[in-house]
């Protein structure tokens, strides 16, 4: 073998190996002692662009692999167990442009499931869960009480799309910290919402917060608008 692909011969050698990691680590160190020689020196140029087009090649055959796993988890037929839902989610959430791609997939899948007579939303924070609720009906709302400020995530149920992710905070959900700077008398909770959150940016999915004295309560309202309305 020439000094220009010296480094050939011993990653066949590490392949062949029946641990191969090992093998290959050991020969990827040599390769890199043995490039320091000037007689190697351009050998050593030649296996850094044989591994750039190895890396090359293995992102594409991931990235690939990742969006077709990103197209059945957000339409609801990934078949995997619930750790493997999570550990795809946080690959998916690893990278800007996956995650962009996965959230365009979910809110197409969520304009898809409003076709449906019955969708499922679930209400999570930090700490897992909070509730789940059913629409029977469209246009619809569904209410959720006890919600106190924080990190919350809302999801099509049916799916495990995430359709929305942000903070709700005291001001929306405390009615003290919602009025301070009004002069009202003490109440349950303003007849009013706080705040309104257009989920999906389309006016079809509505988060609506309601302060309370200790905790709050949110609404979601399927309007019955968009699209999905006329199929």
């Amino acid at each position: 073998m020439s000094n220009d692909l010296f480094f050939i011969e011993p990653i066949i050698k590490a392949l062949r190996e029946a641990d191969a990691e090992k093998a290959l680590r050991k020969a990827f160190y040599e390769i890199k002692k043995k490039g320091s020689q000037k007689r190697f020196s351009e050998g050593f140029d030649n296996f850094r662009l044989f591994m750039q087009e190895v890396y090359s090649q293995y992102r594409i055959t991931v990235t690939g692999h990742v969006r077709e796993l990103m197209a059945r988890l957000g339409t609801g037929m990934f078949e995997g167990s619930i750790q493997e839902k999570e550990l795809l989610s946080n690959v998916i959430n690893s990278t800007p442009e996956w995650k962009s791609e996965y959230e365009a997939i979910c809110r197409g899948q969520a304009k898809e499931n409003q076709l449906q007579d019955v969708v499922m939303i679930g209400v999570l924070n930090d700490k897992g869960l909070v509730s789940e609720k059913t629409f029977k009906k469209v246009p619809g709302i569904t209410v959720f009480e006890g919600i106190l400020p924080g990190r919350y995530k809302i999801k099509l149920v049916n799916t495990g799309c995430i359709i929305w992710e942000g903070e709700l905070t005291a001001k929306t959900l405390i009615w003290f910290q919602a009025n301070k700077d009004a002069n009202l008398p003490l109440a349950a909770g303003p007849a009013t919402p706080t705040s309104n959150i257009d989920l999906l940016d389309n006016g079809e999915v509505i988060l609506h917060t309601y302060a309370g004295i200790e905790s709050g309560r949110i609404e979601i309202e399927l309007t019955g608008q968009g699209d999905y309305k006329n199929g």
